[in-house]
């Protein structure tokens, strides 16, 4: 009876994020997506979305939070 040897798995690169900034989807009407949506997963998204969305007075941003921050 032959034998394989056994081979151990590749050692996984450390996670580094991508170079590639994310798509700018502010201008995105969530409301009407919920409401125009057939997808089942999308539109319970986009309700759940909207009913934890802040008021104007709850809204936080912090300085973190800009585009210019580099996360490590």
């Amino acid at each position: 009876m032959a034998t394989t040897p056994r081979t151990e798995p590749a050692a996984a690169a450390p996670f580094e994020p991508s170079a590639e900034p994310l798509p700018d989807f502010s201008g995105v009407d969530v409301g009407a997506l919920a409401v125009r949506t057939d997808h089942a997963v999308l539109g319970d998204v986009a309700a759940l979305l909207l009913r934890n969305w802040p008021t104007g007075e709850d809204a936080v941003a912090y300085y973190e939070d800009g585009p210019g921050a580099l996360l490590r």
